[in-house]
């Protein structure tokens, strides 16, 4: 009788930790990033994952990057599913998303520097 508890219990967590990662259907979500006073636009491609990550850790090698810190105005999915959502954060106030329907965002008035930013892509529902 134990046997079969301890059977539906492994079961059950193994069951419970594959609902947290995302199916292994889900493409990366593509955001480019765009600098408007440079002129520099770079793609990179964020997991689907709901895990948060350093804009500079992904964007900190491309054309926006300028010694090694990211200067952007802008963010644009260019690829993505229907259910991807990018959020965009930072302490100071920076709070914006991305998604199927409102695929560009603005960092509201000129460049912005993204070195204490982070971004998180995941599938609606996650």
């Amino acid at each position: 009788m134990q046997l079969t508890n301890v059977t539906a219990l492994v079961l059950g967590l193994l069951t419970s930790s594959g609902l947290a990662a995302p199916p292994s259907w889900v493409k990366p979500a593509t955001i480019q990033l765009a600098n408007e006073q440079s002129g520099a636009i770079a793609n990179v491609a964020v997991p689907v994952d709901g895990v948060k990550r350093p804009v500079q850790e992904l964007w900190g090698h491309t054309a926006v990057a300028h010694e090694g810190l990211v200067f952007a105005s802008s963010a644009m999915l260019t690829v993505l599913q229907q259910t991807t959502v990018c959020e965009f954060t930072e302490e100071l106030g920076l709070d914006v998303s991305m998604n199927a329907e409102k695929t560009y965002t603005s960092f509201g008035g000129g460049v912005k520097d993204l070195c204490a930013a982070y971004v998180v892509c995941k599938c609606e529902g996650m």
